[in-house]
């Protein structure tokens, strides 16, 4: 890649949560038809970087390795959905991540780890990004009923890369970082 490029730092849950929120955003498609994000894998959004220069992001981004290797594998409690509301009269809908003390703490040592400002950051997992007010009347008198309750375990962050002026470039992988292993007992 040459020129700008633009990175993005996310954490995937397991497979068996990407199914079910794949199934929501089916769910979803069928009630207000195609909307943003209704391909998007589930995943969830710690930071986004744009037209940034290689060189400079991947020393950046390798610098990670011995903070995020320190942090442990975390598991989470997912419960019901939530939305936000945005300023060009547009709504996103996620499944809500349960604020408990391991959590909070958890989110709280990557922000620092990364050097996020505070307040920027809100865990959740996407459903519907950016929807219509009328999509999201259509879709809200369900998803504030479901009853969603699942665990999700975080293992790993994954920072994704694209060129920046190519209008054709897809996201890949550039680089996965994964956390320190805990027993059983400890994800409890």
């Amino acid at each position: 890649m040459t020129g700008y490029t633009d990175y993005m730092f996310l954490l995937r849950p397991d497979g068996e949560i990407c199914n079910e929120i794949k199934n929501y955003k089916k769910f979803a498609a069928g009630l207000v038809g195609d909307y943003p994000s209704m391909h998007s894998t589930a995943h969830i959004s710690v930071a986004k970087y744009i037209r940034g220069k290689p060189y400079i992001m991947q020393q950046a981004i390798d610098s990670l390795h011995n903070k995020l290797s320190t942090m442990p594998v975390v598991q989470l409690q997912l419960n019901g959905f939530k939305f936000f509301i945005h300023k060009n009269d547009t709504y996103t809908i996620y499944a809500a991540i349960e604020p408990t003390f391991q959590s909070e703490r958890w989110f709280a040592s990557l922000s620092k780890q990364m050097s996020l400002a505070k307040g920027t950051f809100v865990p959740h997992i996407t459903v519907a990004r950016t929807i219509n007010e009328n999509a999201f009347f259509k879709l809200w008198p369900h998803f504030k009923y479901f009853n969603f309750k699942q665990h999700c375990t975080l293992s790993c962050l994954t920072v994704l890369q694209r060129e920046t002026l190519n209008s054709n470039a897809k996201w890949a992988i550039y680089k996965e970082f994964k956390f320190k292993p805990v027993s059983a007992e400890q994800l409890a």
